[in-house]
């Protein structure tokens, strides 16, 4: 009796591979994205700060209040490019949630196909043993 040979073993498990590599780069996109929301919330905490501190001394000159406006304004222009940065970085993991979802679908139809090829296997040896079982049933009858 001849054990059960997937033919395409290896390609399956090739693939099983690459759903993880998606995967991982999946994760890594969305750990970059986080940081990108971390990123923003600093330049929130620190805007809030420079105000809470001008705001909070006794005396507030206009050269004070000039660079509370140009820090402000600076702070800005760093936030507009780290949103634009983390709107790409949400881009790219809808791009890559399509590769992981190509990927897992490549691997479940080998993987089916391998259950499918299974089944017959297991089919065909069940068939055998009933036929030997029928001809040593038939071989004592016949004594």
């Amino acid at each position: 009796m001849k054990a059960f040979a997937f033919r395409l073993e290896k390609v399956l498990r090739w693939r099983e591979a690459k759903v993880e590599l998606e995967q991982f780069k999946l994760s890594r996109l969305v750990t970059e994205c986080a940081e990108w929301d971390r990123i923003l919330a600093r330049f929130e905490d620190t805007r809030c700060e420079a105000e809470k501190s001008v705001l909070a001394s006794s005396s507030v000159g206009g050269g004070e209040l000039e660079a509370l406006a140009r820090f402000k304004d600076r702070l800005m222009q760093q936030k507009q490019t780290a949103l634009g940065r983390r709107q790409e970085c949400e881009r790219k993991i809808e791009q890559q949630r399509g590769c992981v979802l190509a990927a897992r679908r490549e691997f479940r139809l080998l993987d089916r196909l391998r259950q499918v090829r299974r089944a017959e296997w297991e089919m065909l040896i069940n068939r055998d043993f009933e036929a030997l079982a029928a001809e040593n049933y038939m071989a004592r009858w016949n004594r």
